[in-house]
């Protein structure tokens, strides 16, 4: 498990952190951990919790995260990884402190999707387009509480777009342009039978490593605490935020995995995955708060959207 060292929010745009760091002490990570300690390592890449890297006398190496922004995340995802340990590669949970809200995990080598694609030869990044299309097809297999409302996401994009904080922010003649994009893609939006979404699938949230002659794979997908009940094409989206990281042979390698894994996918499924995504650059086009780096990068992602 490795920090990515880009300065990004959960979502993928560039601004500060949403929680302060926690103060954590040396022996509260020891207590935690379950030994004495000969390194102790922050883990950067997330802008929410505080992460470290434990490494006991051992040699043992855990990651250990602090819940910084209430009970429900920490629930949420103590509760997802329950259900999806031994079926898709999640971290492995060595204990957990309600308390604390801390989660003890068994450390993953490896490094980001995100380094891998900065650091490794583009071949390294290219094998590891089958390995995604089969691990969200398998993802999308899993049913999921809650309800999935695209109605009213979409009305409230709408709103949000007309006369909201969004159009400001985005401009009158891209708000507008993107409205009709909506409209006219309402059916493709509606595909698919609502399913497990990790809710944050990026770069920084999947840990690749080296395989074999070159080629790389999944390690581990960590960060579930936003786990909810959406459509199949919702982490595609979120996946593919920048289209200019991948080329037109990702793409294709991508959905051959898909499919192979029994994986369904619509005509212009990609397409209707980045419009998904767009409502959530939308809604954080609305903010409350004044995000002046978030709000450039989702400006310039919705104008590549437009332009395609």
């Amino acid at each position: 498990m490795a920090g990515a060292s880009d300065r990004v929010t959960s979502r993928g745009v560039t601004d500060g952190r949403v929680f302060p760091l926690i103060a954590i002490s040396h022996g509260e990570l020891a207590e935690l951990a379950g030994g004495a300690i000969a390194r102790v390592e922050p883990v950067d890449g997330g802008l929410t919790n505080t992460i470290h890297k434990v490494t006991l006398v051992s040699g043992e190496a855990f990651a250990i995260k602090h819940h910084a922004g209430g009970n429900t995340p920490y629930d949420d995802e103590v509760a997802t990884i329950a259900q999806l340990a031994g079926i898709l590669p999640v971290p492995e949970v060595v204990r957990t402190d309600a308390r604390r809200r801390a989660i003890v995990y068994r450390w993953i080598a490896g490094i980001t999707l995100d380094e891998c694609r900065r650091n490794e030869p583009p071949a390294a990044f290219a094998s590891l387009a089958e390995p995604l299309g089969r691990f969200l097809a398998w993802l999308a297999t899993f049913g999921w509480t809650g309800t999935w409302d695209l109605a009213s996401i979409l009305a409230q994009s709408d709103a949000m777009l007309g006369a909201g904080r969004a159009r400001e922010r985005l401009g009158p003649q891209a708000a507008d342009a993107l409205r009709a994009a909506i409209d006219g893609a309402a059916p493709a939006l509606a595909w698919g039978t609502p399913c497990l979404s990790h809710g944050d699938l990026g770069g920084r949230n999947m840990i690749v490593q080296h395989a074999m002659a070159g080629r790389w794979r999944i390690g581990g997908v960590i960060d579930w605490e936003a786990a909810a009940l959406a459509s199949p094409l919702v982490d595609i989206g979120s996946l593919f935020r920048d289209p200019t990281r991948y080329d037109a042979t990702f793409l294709a390698d991508f959905e051959r995995g898909y499919r192979e894994a029994d994986g369904a996918l619509p005509d212009g499924w990609f397409r209707a995955a980045r419009l998904l995504d767009a409502l959530w650059l939308v809604e954080t086009l609305d903010e409350d708060r004044e995000l002046p780096g978030v709000f450039a990068d989702c400006r310039k992602l919705i104008a590549g959207f437009l332009a395609s």
